[in-house]
């Protein structure tokens, strides 16, 4: 699988602010599948540069059932789905390999002069 598509763009830049209506009702349902699964967290990968990395099994989603990267910050209980992966049996191993690899990329930032 081609890592190209693992980390959106313009990650860590910030969004562009909600139209006036408010959210999507598709992204209403990512924010409360979200919500949901951080109880459910298939597992905390660590944490540098003062982020945390886990993955989150979301059989609810909009796609299907998945497996997400997230991101998010340590002291907040919000995260970001950086990577979504099409729940197969190969899937949580795929997922684990990208965890890590955006968990190194912290460290190697939080080390950083």
């Amino acid at each position: 699988m081609p890592d190209d598509n693992v980390i959106r763009p313009a990650f860590g830049v910030p969004r562009t602010a909600a139209p006036a209506s408010g959210p999507e009702p598709a992204q209403e349902h990512l924010q409360d599948s979200l919500d949901a699964s951080l109880q459910n967290a298939l597992r905390i990968l660590g944490a540098g540069a003062g982020h945390r990395v886990g993955l989150i099994r979301d059989p609810s989603a909009a796609e299907g059932d998945v497996v997400r990267v997230v991101v998010g910050p340590e002291d907040a209980p919000v995260v970001e789905t950086v990577a979504l992966l099409p729940a197969t049996a190969d899937a949580e191993a795929e997922a684990e390999r990208i965890g890590f690899a955006i968990l190194r990329a912290l460290e190697v930032v939080e080390g950083a002069p």
